[in-house]
């Protein structure tokens, strides 16, 4: 894997939206840039214009993508929403300067399209992080872990409070994202690889049912046979008008909201009974606010695993 050179004060960074239109807290970003002695240009996406639910229409949307991938003064990427709209351009960036010029693209949901895209195709480390819509809502422990992962000044990190059944120590690529994302690229020139690898996943608003019809699609194409550990980040699981649904095991034929999670949690164990990996559960990483700790995909790491915490050593 090829990685992007770690920031330094005085380098310039890249804001901007290509998908579902939202705004962020123009004060509070621009006084953490300052903070990190980070330059920013503002992309045409983040304005107050407007196309249907997207910052702006796709021609538009790729044009500024475009800009910031070519553009050998920037050094990295910050995506300021997902939701929907990064598929509709993905076909027809260029990625030839991004892969002669590697930069860091920061952000998840819907840009897991691109982690999963530049991994399989190009073998180039990005971040999976909070993106700019959610940064004034963010734990500071959040943003404290994207400066380190940016800056190269963390080498480590350690998950506490966690489910995890099997020790283990394991070695692999870290890979994943969004699972309705990478449950949409099977089969795709996006399609993740996950031989040998170590894969975290997330999700929002998909009922227990959609979740086990993902991961039959993703072990019906082989993602599970040599698949080294699996994390659980936070999955928001919704419950009105989703009762029969989310009824999917006999312990809990009616989850509410004191024990959804637990319902999540013995579907994915029977779900995955006949492997031998380590399913972990807990992490935070995913959609809820101050629960989204930056991680490098594509790097290789050491995973040590105990009974309620892990430590992730990026090597």
């Amino acid at each position: 894997m090829q990685r992007p050179s770690h920031l330094q004060k005085g380098d310039t960074v890249y804001l901007l939206n290509i998908a579902r239109k939202g705004v962020y807290d123009t004060d509070f970003v621009t006084s953490v840039f300052k903070d990190w002695g980070l330059n920013t240009i503002v992309g045409e996406t983040i304005s107050d214009s407007n196309f249907c639910q997207f910052s702006a229409n796709p021609e538009i949307r790729l044009r500024d993508l475009q800009t910031a991938l070519d553009s050998h003064e920037v050094k990295a990427v910050f995506f300021l929403r997902g939701g929907y709209g990064t598929v509709q351009i993905l076909d027809k960036i260029d990625f030839s300067g991004f892969v002669e010029h590697p930069k860091w693209l920061v952000g998840f949901s819907d840009i897991t399209y691109l982690h999963s895209h530049i991994n399989r195709n190009f073998g180039i480390e990005t971040i999976h992080g909070a993106m700019l819509f959610g940064w004034k809502t963010a734990g500071k422990s959040d943003l404290e872990s994207m400066r380190n992962v940016l800056f190269g000044t963390r080498d480590s990190v350690v998950f506490d409070n966690l489910e995890n059944h099997k020790t283990a120590n394991v070695e692999g690529e870290l890979v994943g994202g969004n699972l309705s994302i990478l449950h949409t690229v099977i089969g795709t020139a996006s399609d993740i690889d996950c031989d040998g690898k170590i894969l975290i996943i997330e999700d929002t608003y998909e009922n227990l049912m959609s979740i086990e019809r993902m991961l039959y699609a993703m072990k019906r194409s082989g993602k599970f046979e040599k698949l080294k550990a699996i994390l659980f980040g936070d999955f928001i699981i919704p419950l009105k008008d989703n009762e029969t649904s989310n009824c999917m095991v006999a312990q809990i034929p009616e989850p509410n909201e004191g024990n959804i999670e637990q319902a999540l949690r013995i579907m994915v164990l029977d779900f995955f009974k006949e492997y031998d990996f380590p399913v972990c559960f807990g992490l935070n990483v995913g959609h809820r606010a101050d629960r989204n700790v930056a991680l490098n995909f594509g790097r290789k790491i050491n995973l040590e695993i105990s009974k309620d915490s892990l430590e992730i050593n990026y090597m």
